[in-house]
């Protein structure tokens, strides 16, 4: 029996424009499913069925298809649920069917793993033509053997990609974040209000600054840091929500390296006395833990790093990008959050603000401005702190 819907009754009169659907919707991909776009009553509609579920059952994937719905929503709905909660997408190009290519259109646009089939001998459209697809002829034993061997092996690389990587290079592990950052920012600014990149670890991207020293072999590290403040600004500042718990420095918290400590204490000071617009979207807490560094950039990926005392960088991270992980992990960080918020507040509240966003950020002020002191840095302008 395939798994049911992850929306109740109150959700089945769901858009059928699919703008309005996925903003009403939200709904999230499922580890293991698959979606089938093909025409349902063609020739070799039932043929090409069979194949592709028994590979899929292989895989142990739970396989549908437009018409495998128990809910009495509209088919296109029911097809747009589908698109948005695959893991997998497979279309069947053969004949060229209007509903299949409308079907795709939206796959290429809300998913990355998409698998093209057509019947050998048809001739494609210019604009897939130079997309790779995996041409079948099933009327034969072999034939049959051939494709269903094509398409297990690009289910395993499709999966594979959501495999844990071991990340050895704080270089790496920064262009790695910032490409799932410039990922997440293609969405609209009306998807982007429904996430959240969440960040735990010392004063966070906000805090590198032109006055921070670089090594010269470090220039290329440097860059990729820059890049990634850029896009958390960019992030915030068109809506994105960003759930940022920062350690600074405390009297029982050695300063390694001093002298940069205090350089970023005065940058992020400086960016939380500003008015920059993305302030608008970011909550700010301070944590009273030596926690891991960590970072949850929506529904893409899950870092968490590691560093050795005197280290520049986080020099080892595992990167996840199974939904699984991901979810696991973010509960866990919503909780720990809403822990950290609270000693914020009731260590550093400041009383009469407009907001519980504007007092986490004055009570941040206020963290890191004693934090300055205990560093012995020099004010934002270069007074004592």
């Amino acid at each position: 029996m395939d798994k049911q819907d992850p929306y109740d009754h109150a959700h089945r009169h769901l858009p059928s424009y699919p703008k309005a659907f996925v903003t009403f919707a939200r709904l999230r991909r499922e580890g293991g499913r698959v979606f089938v776009a093909m025409p349902f009553e063609a020739e070799h509609s039932a043929s090409l069925w069979e194949v592709i579920h028994g590979v899929c059952a292989i895989h142990g994937l739970n396989v549908r298809r437009g018409d495998t719905s128990v809910y009495p929503n509209p088919i296109v709905a029911d097809v747009l649920s589908e698109l948005e909660q695959a893991e997998i997408i497979i279309a069947d190009l053969t004949g060229l069917n209007p509903n299949v290519l409308y079907e795709l259109g939206m796959a290429h646009v809300r998913c990355d793993s998409v698998v093209l089939v057509c019947r050998e001998g048809q001739a494609l459209p210019f604009d897939l033509h130079s997309i790779r697809c995996i041409f079948y002829e099933l009327s034969t034993h072999e034939g049959r053997v051939r494709f269903g061997d094509a398409l297990s092996k690009s289910l395993q690389a499709l999966r594979s990609l959501g495999a844990p990587v071991v990340i050895k290079s704080k270089l790496e592990r920064t262009r790695h974040i910032v490409k799932d950052l410039q990922t997440l920012a293609r969405a609209s600014d009306e998807e982007l209000a429904h996430d959240v990149v969440w960040f735990s670890g010392f004063l966070s991207s906000f805090a590198i600054g032109p006055d921070e020293a670089f090594k010269p072999e470090e220039a290329e590290y440097k860059a990729a840091l820059f890049e990634e403040r850029k896009a958390l600004l960019d992030l915030a500042q068109r809506g994105c929500c960003l759930r940022v718990i920062i350690s600074p420095p405390t009297h029982d918290l050695i300063i390694d390296q001093r002298t940069t400590a205090c350089t970023r204490l005065k940058c992020l000071i400086k960016f939380l006395e500003s008015r920059d617009k993305a302030l608008d979207h970011i909550d700010w807490a301070i944590s009273p833990y030596r926690q891991k560094n960590f970072y949850i950039i929506g529904s893409l990926s899950y870092f968490e790093g590691y560093k050795r005392p005197h280290q520049s960088g986080y020099t080892l991270t595992l990167r996840q990008s199974s939904l699984e992980s991901i979810r696991g992990n973010t509960a866990l960080y919503e909780a720990l959050f809403e822990e950290v918020v609270t000693h914020t507040l009731t260590t550093y509240g400041q009383g009469g603000a407009a907001s519980r966003r504007v007092a986490l950020r004055l009570g941040t002020l206020q963290a890191l401005r004693t934090s300055s002191k205990i560093c012995r840095c020099g004010g934002v302008n270069g007074e004592p702190a």
